[in-house]
């Protein structure tokens, strides 16, 4: 109990941080998401690549 009088005030440190947090949260979001969609697009790149490079399967031919 506090004696008559006074009075405990709140501490309002994290309540200020916030501002300065959350453009932090959202720069490293946009980041992670270039990130994963350049990686998603290399990697399509890639395969189109290895097919074109590939050689083609030969069809059998019809002794016909």
């Amino acid at each position: 109990m506090t004696p008559a009088g006074e009075q405990l005030l709140a501490h309002h440190a994290a309540l200020l941080a916030i501002p300065a947090l959350v453009p932090a949260v959202v720069v490293v979001a946009v980041v992670l998401y270039i990130a994963r969609k350049d990686r998603r697009d290399e990697r399509q790149e890639d395969d189109v690549l290895r097919r074109a490079l590939e050689p083609e399967e030969e069809a059998p031919e019809d002794p016909a």
